[in-house]
């Protein structure tokens, strides 16, 4: 097979950098338009399913989709080089969306399961002291576990995957895409709990938690800057927990 030449991987890097910036334009302009109507849920005691989880899976590429980005550039960089590669950073980058859009489906089911207990509130955040802190703390928590630290070192190294066997195939490339979307979901999923603490469709504090995670995955030394958002988590849930408590 023939071997892709300069001027064509600088061409394919182009283009895949353009889709992702793309994508992720795209997911935020949609959260914006939507944070003013918030379709599928115009009412208090409202609730469609299918407009939430499209909602949850298009957040998922607003806030995800950038942190992922580093790591898609780096497995497309080490594809091999041949013309026949060129598709396989994107089923990587499309299995890497699958794994979260089965957190969107779990993230869709919890915010059913707590509006049918009346413990939303019409911003869909969390409307009680006790269950916002318990959320907050468990949050904080979970920060400080052996799973955080070994689900945030593999989403931090994806070519750790690479380096184990090049998935030289598409089904490869899309089951490699998968297995790093789930790495990333085990140690993201409960900051992007917190949602429902601020409210599913408040931009500024999605915007805060996209920042968060993307320092979570950049900076070094990312233990001490997980532990330290651990820390700050549980002092704001065992607050949130005692101001529930005193009432």
């Amino acid at each position: 097979m023939r071997a892709i030449s300069l001027h064509t991987l600088r061409h394919d890097r182009a283009l895949l950098v353009g889709c992702l910036a793309l994508a992720t334009v795209l997911s935020w302009w949609y959260l914006v338009r939507m944070a003013g109507g918030m379709p599928g849920m115009e009412a208090p005691m409202s609730f469609r399913p299918w407009a939430t989880f499209i909602m949850w899976m298009v957040m998922m590429v607003g806030m995800m989709l950038p942190g992922a980005a580093p790591g898609i550039l780096m497995f497309a960089a080490a594809r091999p080089q041949l013309r026949t590669g060129a598709s396989l950073p994107y089923l990587f980058a499309l299995g890497y969306l699958l794994a979260w859009a089965g957190y969107a489906a779990l993230a869709t089911t919890s915010q059913w399961g707590l509006h049918a207990l009346g413990l939303l509130s019409y911003s869909r955040a969390l409307n009680d002291s006790v269950p916002a802190g318990l959320l907050v703390l468990a949050a904080g928590a979970f920060q400080w576990t052996p799973l955080k630290h070994a689900c945030l070192y593999r989403c931090r190294s994806p070519l750790g995957m690479v380096a184990e066997g090049f998935p030289a195939s598409r089904v490869r490339a899309l089951r490699a895409g998968i297995l790093l979307g789930l790495y990333c979901a085990g140690c993201c999923w409960a900051l992007m709990a917190l949602m429902f603490i601020g409210g599913v469709m408040n931009l500024a504090w999605m915007a805060l938690l996209t920042l968060v995670i993307l320092l979570e995955k950049l900076v070094s030394p990312w233990k001490c800057l997980a532990d330290g958002l651990g820390l700050a988590l549980v002092a704001y849930g065992g607050w949130l927990l005692l101001m529930g408590l005193g009432r």
